[in-house]
């Protein structure tokens, strides 16, 4: 009996194996068949970058809130316009803050919940959208962002408990939506984190998508396909993919920078004269930037021949 197990669990081995190699063939041909068809810059297509984050970096990340996170991305990003791009320039509300960071790369889609037409002419989109979530890389933790193109109105919900489970049990860890969604208790239980522009009561005429796999606005920043997506209650940040690579470092750094100096004066303060708060303060405020300016310039050093521009507001 022993040795049948072990054939039998050798077997298993060797089966999970040609397994796995077969579903990367498969994400291989599906990019294959989106870039023939015209579909470039989709989520097969993104994942596939040498950057891609791994689970621990991602794990690792989940640690932060995403204000430490835009603390330590700003130190490094490429984009001197970090200041007007790449996170929500409109209010977001975060219906599970108790889950708290929400990593994962984005899925996109559009929808207009309010378009009876809608419902009549791309009903089967509904299925299709699942689909195409489900044939994504399992172990990759998605984040699905939806444009409502309903904006300003909220007319219905494509989000609730039904599309909440289902989506979940294919690999995506929350929604982005920039509309409405419904069912919050619901959600929560199932772990599903959502964070959205408001809620609703109602689906509207079905909440179908009408598209997916293309850059989408939402909240005032465009996010494309397969995009590394840190969020939390306070917002989101969308992390250029030149930046992957150095904003966990860069996060970490930048919260010990502030524990070493700035956040020192008002803990240890107590008992003090606010003259002596104030001057400690001070020389805290001048040694944290000495020591980040030595480890990553001034913006006029990183930047120098790059002017920024006014950030262009999607809505």
């Amino acid at each position: 009996l022993e040795a049948q197990l072990a054939l039998e669990e050798d077997t298993v081995t060797e089966l999970e194996a040609n397994l796995a190699q077969r579903r990367k063939r498969v994400s291989s041909l599906q990019t294959q068949l989106a870039l023939s068809r015209g579909r470039g810059c989709g989520f097969l297509e993104a994942v596939a970058r040498e950057s891609l984050p791994t689970a621990t970096t991602l794990l690792m990340l989940q640690k932060w809130n995403t204000p430490t996170i835009f603390n330590g991305w700003e130190q490094i990003t490429t984009n001197p316009n970090y200041g007007r791009e790449c996170f929500n320039l409109e209010p977001v509300i975060d219906h599970m803050p108790q889950m708290g960071c929400m990593v994962g790369f984005a899925v996109t889609c559009r929808v207009r919940p309010g378009d009876k037409a809608v419902a009549a002419s791309m009903a089967a989109n509904r299925q299709k959208f699942r689909d195409h979530v489900a044939s994504l890389p399992p172990h990759l933790p998605k984040i699905i962002v939806v444009q409502d193109e309903d904006k300003p109105l909220i007319l219905g919900s494509m989000w609730g408990e039904v599309n909440a489970s289902y989506f979940r049990a294919v690999g995506a860890v929350g929604c982005l939506v920039d509309g409405g969604v419904r069912d919050l208790d619901e959600m929560a239980a199932l772990g599903f984190h959502a964070l959205s522009r408001g809620v609703c009561v109602g689906h509207g005429f079905g909440g179908i998508p009408t598209d997916w796999d293309v850059p989408v606005q939402v909240f005032g920043v465009t996010v494309r396909p397969g995009q590394l997506i840190h969020a939390d209650k306070h917002g989101f940040l969308v992390v250029p993919e030149a930046d992957e690579a150095r904003v966990l470092e860069s996060s970490e750094w930048m919260d010990t920078l502030e524990r070493k100096h700035t956040i020192v004066p008002g803990r240890v303060g107590a008992g003090q004269s606010v003259h002596t708060i104030t001057a400690a303060m001070g020389e805290a405020n001048r040694a944290f930037g000495e020591e980040k300016t030595a480890k990553y310039g001034t913006y006029e050093s990183r930047f120098r021949e790059q002017p920024t521009v006014k950030a262009a507001r999607h809505v």
